[in-house]
C-alpha cells in the first residue's frame, strides 16, 4: 500500500480527536485559555480551527513525505512562528499580556527574542507533537497512514488560513514588514528542513528506561518554563546568553531522547514520556485555579483520567486483550514490544 495516499479506511475519529486535542493541550491545559474562555463557542471554534487544522496539516505533510518525529517537531516550530509571529504578533508586541519580564528582557530591534524562542519550542512540543503522538497511540492501526483526502486537505488548509487572517485582524499590533517577512522566511526554512531531514531508524527494540521516562517528561516543561521565565532572566544579564543556553537545553534533551529512541520506544514508553510532560500542567492546574482561573482543577483531573485510560488501553493491547491490527510502520516508527 502506498502510505502517501489515504486508504478507504474511515479516519473521521482520529481527525476529530486531533482537531480538538491540539487546542485542548495547547490552550486549555496550559492555562492560556481557562475553561470559561476556552469553551466560549466563538473562541472554541477559532482555537480548534487554528490549532486543530495546524496539527492535522503538520501530520499530513510528515506522513505524505514519509518522515518521522524530527519533521513533526520542525513543522510544529513553523506552526508556532505562524501563530505567535504572524497571527497575534506576540513576538513583537511589547505589551502582550503574557510577556511579564520578557517584555523588556531580551527585547531588541522590536523583537521579544527570548519569548519568541520559548513560544516556538512550546508550540512545537505541546501544541503539535504531543497531540499527534497521543492520537496515534489511540489509533495504532492507522498511525502510519495518511488520514486526509485531497478535499479534506484543502478544507483544513482553508480553515487554517481563515483562522490566521481572523487572528491577524483581531490583534492589531503593527509589526514591521521586515519582522513579518522574517517570520515567513523562518517558516519556509523550517518546512524545507522538515521535508529533507532523514527519519531516525531504531537499531534495536530493547529500551529499558521506563522508570526514567515520566521524570524526563516532567523535566521538559519544568526546565523550559522556569528557565525562560525565571532563572534565565534572573541570573543571565545578557539575554543572548539565555537564548544560547536555551538552545543547549533543547540539544541536551534531543541527545537523550535520540539515544533512547535508537533503542526503540514501545507505545507504553512513549505514553509514559508524554504523561510526564503533561503531568507538569496537570499538577499546575490547581495552582492556576487558586489564582483565579476557574475550572482548571477539573481540567487537570480530566486530563489525568484521559491519560490513565490511554495507559490502561495500551497495556491491554500489548497484553493481547484488545484486538490490534499491526500497521505497516513508517521508517521512523517503532513496533510494539
Amino acid at each position: 500500500m502506498d502510505l502517501a495516499q489515504p486508504s478507504k479506511t474511515d479516519f473521521r475519529k482520529p481527525i476529530l480527536f486531533l482537531f480538538v486535542l491540539s487546542p485542548a493541550i495547547g490552550e486549555l491545559l496550559s492555562g492560556s485559555s481557562p475553561p470559561l474562555a476556552f469553551f466560549n463557542p466563538l473562541a472554541f471554534s477559532l482555537l480548534c480551527t487554528l490549532y486543530g487544522s495546524g496539527a492535522l496539516l503538520v501530520r499530513d505533510y510528515a506522513r505524505r513525505w514519509k518522515k518521522g518525529w524530527y519533521s513533526i517537531l520542525l513543522l510544529g516550530a513553523a506552526y508556532g512562528i505562524i501563530e505567535e509571529g504572524i497571527m497575534v504578533r506576540s513576538f513583537f508586541s511589547p505589551t502582550w499580556k503574557d510577556l511579564g519580564v520578557l517584555g523588556t528582557y531580551g527585547r531588541w530591534l522590536g523583537v521579544n527574542w527570548v519569548w519568541a524562542e520559548w513560544l516556538t519550542i512550546y508550540h512545537s512540543i505541546f501544541s503539535i507533537t504531543i497531540p499527534i503522538l497521543l492520537v496515534e497511540l489511540t489509533n495504532p492501526a492507522v498511525r502510519s497512514q495518511v488520514w486526509l483526502s485531497q478535499k479534506q486537505r484543502w478544507l483544513f488548509r482553508s480553515l487554517f488560513v481563515l483562522a490566521v487572517l481572523l487572528g491577524f485582524a483581531a490583534f492589531p499590533y503593527d509589526a514591521s514588514a521586515t519582522a513579518l517577512v522574517g517570520c515567513v522566511v523562518a517558516v519556509l526554512g523550517l518546512t524545507w528542513l522538515a521535508k529533507r531531514i532523514k527519519p531516525m531508524i531504531p537499531t534495536s527494540q530493547n529500551l529499558k528506561v521506563s522508570k526514567k521516562l515520566v521524570i524526563t517528561g516532567v523535566s521538559v516543561p519544568l526546565t523550559f518554563f522556569f528557565f525562560f521565565t525565571g532563572l534565565g532572566p534572573a541570573t543571565i544579564p545578557w539575554a543572548g546568553g539565555t537564548m544560547i543556553a536555551g538552545a543547549f537545553i533543547v540539544f541536551a534533551f534531543e541527545r537523550l531522547l535520540r539515544r533512547w529512541a535508537k533503542q526503540g520506544f514501545s507505545d507504553l514508553q512513549r505514553l509514559s514520556l508524554v504523561s510526564g510532560a503533561l503531568g507538569f500542567f496537570i499538577g499546575l492546574s490547581p495552582i492556576l485555579e487558586l489564582k483565579g482561573a476557574l475550572g482548571m482543577t477539573s481540567v487537570g483531573i480530566g486530563f489525568f483520567f484521559l491519560l490513565f485510560k490511554m495507559r490502561r488501553r495500551v497495556i491491554l493491547r500489548v497484553s493481547g486483550l484488545v484486538p490490534y491490527i499491526s500497521p505497516q510502520l513508517m521508517p521512523s516508527e517503532t513496533p510494539l514490544r
